[in-house]
Order: C-alpha cells, then structure tokens, then sequence
C-alpha cells in the first residue's frame, strides 16, 4: 500500500467513519507487518496485555499530554513526514485495538463543521471591498499601474505593470484572513506571505523609498525577496523586524500572551517598542516577546511553520494555547469545565481534517471528552 493511500485510510479509520471494507484493508495490513516484525497479530495479543503495550507505544508516537511539571521539547512531532494520523505500524495497532473494542461517535454537528480555506477579504486603496473566496480566478484589479490577479490554489499576486505612470501614487492595500480563513500573497517586490487565520497584512502597491514597508496582526510565513539596497520592514504591534533577504515566521495574535519571531534562514533584527530593546536572529533561532523585552532561545523551526504546509504540530504546548490555534481554524469557540491548568500537549495531525476527526483523534487520549453545542466546544476531564 503507498503512503499515501495509507494516510487517507488511516485518517478515516481514526476518525470512525471508514467503510466496512477499508477497515478490514487496513487492519489486514496492520497484521501483515506484525508478522514481518515476528510479532503476534492483533488478535493474539490479550486484551490487558495489548492496552498496556499500545498505551505505551501509543504515548511515544503522536499524540501525547503532559500533566503537572512541563517536559522539554521533543524533535520527535516534527519529523513525521505524513499526517499525524498515519501512525508507525504499533502505534497504529493501538488505535485498531481502540475501533474494535470501543467505537467512539460524536455530535452529528462536529462532523458538519469543515476545516478552514483559502478565505480573506482584500481592501484596496480607494477603499473597495473584494471577497477573494467568491471572485472568479484571474485579474481581479488594477490600480497605480499594478495588475493585481488572483489564482485558483489560494494565491494574490501583484505585478508591475510596463504602463506605470511616472507620476503614479502608491497606496495601501489590506487583505484580512477570518477565522477558518488563510492566503497567500506575492507582493510587488516578488516577497511572498502566507497569512494564518484571523491576521490581517497591510502593504503599499509599490515599494518607494528607502524601504519596503508592510504591517502584520495576527501570523505570517514571509518570504522576503532579496534587494540589500532597500530593507524590508515588518511592523507590528509591539516590534518591528528589518531583513535584507530571509524567510521568517511571526506570531503576534493580540489574544496571544507573547509575539514569536521564528527564523528559517538569512537573519533579521528585531526590535521591540515597550519596552525598548534589540537583537539579532540565527537561522533555527527565536525570539519571544516578554515584559522585559524579548529572550532568544534555539527551536526547531518545523514546529512554527507547519501551519502553512497543512498541518497542526504541538509540542509541549499548554492545552489552551493548542485549543485556541483550532479554534481560530475551525472558527468555533472553546468552553473549558474543570481545571485544565498544567496541562500540556504534544502531537500533530492534519489541517484538512473536519472538526470531527481532529476531536476523535484527541478524545483517543482518555484524558478528557468533548461536547459540541454549535459552534461551541465544551472540554470535559
């Protein structure tokens, strides 16, 4: 079986909504490759015996949640090449042993809700209003001599027109990204941005002066186009961060408790408003934003930039932090019942699960259930 066909089986087989013959495929499968490793089949296995050994595996291998004193962070997430549903082949034994003796189902209306898209609403200089979701593909606008078009896998891109007034004035354009919403856009400097949910990016039609200048709420991956005679300047509310040429993540959500800056390669400077103080970045390094400025730490950045390759990874997070990422995917709201404080969570799964599926996968942990109400998601110990 390919990798790919086993991630789309394994996905729906945890998510309980595989068909009777993909069940039997995939946990044929399963028992072949105990037979290759000499290991009992599933069945052969007892049933204490089996819970405790897939407990264990299952603990090593995707989805993990951490109580009381914090652990330090694990490379492990961060190398599954696939989803994080498709398991190594014992820890996917661990959740066929789950389906046969106990098959979980949630609230119709989880299933209902899908995972987030390429949604954002595009704001041009004299103020009009375009809904990039519902426009059709191609050239959408032109202003200042700049063709700006859009194309059918979630992309705006500006292009320099040959035309271009002398005499043009550069204005601002906005794009919003809502909740369950994403974008990417390629400035005209040939910079490109990938957007999260609910984060907004404001940036001229053309870069003149001495730098090229943009605004960020919320998250974005940039991509800066190289040109050591004019510095990209990346504002936000609290910092402001100045490259030649690199690729770089920034968090800076307001209901977030602290701004990271994650560099992938190049380097970038970054400077913080209130209060006062600077530093310079390494590729794999981070800087947080703190009361006292900022502290820089090595991370490695897979962790930071796997939300623009479709995929959620969590690594030793507070599980309020990790559900407020969903929520802003799933465009839902969260409702915590009981202490949830010293909590912590590792793993990572698909982007394009629906509600449903990324719930199965976590109530798989024992450690807590969910209760959906609408659009609202009450977690229960």
């Amino acid at each position: 079986m390919k990798k790919v066909e086993l991630t789309n089986l394994t996905e729906k087989y945890i998510a309980g909504i595989a068909s009777g013959e993909e069940r039997l495929e995939l946990e044929s499968w399963y028992d072949k490759q105990l037979k290759l490793t000499g290991l009992p089949p599933n069945e052969a296995i007892a049933e204490q015996e089996h819970t405790q050994t897939g407990e264990r595996i299952f603990d090593k291998i995707n989805l993990q949640i951490y109580q009381q004193e914090k652990k330090k962070p694990s490379r492990y997430f961060y190398r599954v090449a696939a989803a994080a549903s498709l398991l190594l082949v014992l820890g996917l034994g661990w959740y066929i042993f789950k389906q046969r003796s106990n098959t979980a189902s949630h609230n119709h209306m989880a299933s209902l809700i899908k995972p987030g898209g390429n949604k954002a609403t595009l704001t041009l200089s004299d103020g009009t209003k375009i809904n990039l979701d519902q426009v059709s593909n191609g050239t959408i606008a032109t202003q200042d001599g700049i063709s700006i078009s859009k194309t059918a896998d979630g992309q705006l891109i500006y292009t320099i027109s040959n035309t271009k007034p002398a005499t043009s004035k550069t204005g601002f354009n906005t794009i919003n990204t809502p909740a369950g919403g994403q974008y990417q856009v390629s400035l005209p400097d040939g910079t490109k941005v990938w957007l999260n949910a609910l984060s907004s990016l404001k940036y001229p039609t053309s870069f003149n002066g001495a730098y090229r200048r943009v605004e960020l709420s919320g998250e974005g991956y940039f991509e800066v186009a190289k040109n050591k005679n004019k510095p990209f300047k990346l504002k936000t509310a609290k910092q402001e961060i100045s490259v030649l040429g690199t690729h770089f993540n920034v968090s800076a959500y307001a209901d977030d408790a602290n701004i990271k800056t994650t560099l992938v390669e190049g380097s970038v400077a970054v400077n913080n408003f209130n209060p006062q103080a600077s530093g310079k970045l390494k590729p794999g390094q981070q800087a947080v934003f703190q009361r006292t400025g900022f502290a820089i730490s090595n991370v490695d950045v897979e962790e930071y930039i796997a939300w623009k390759n479709g995929f959620f990874v969590f690594n030793n997070e507070g599980i309020k932090e990790a559900m407020q990422k969903l929520a802003r995917w799933y465009d839902v709201d969260i409702e915590y019942v009981g202490d949830f404080d010293g909590i912590y969570f590792g793993g990572s799964f698909s982007k394009h699960n629906n509600l449903q599926q990324t719930l199965n996968i976590l109530e798989s942990t024992d450690k807590f259930k969910f209760k959906i109400e609408g659009r609202r998601i009450k977690i229960l110990k």
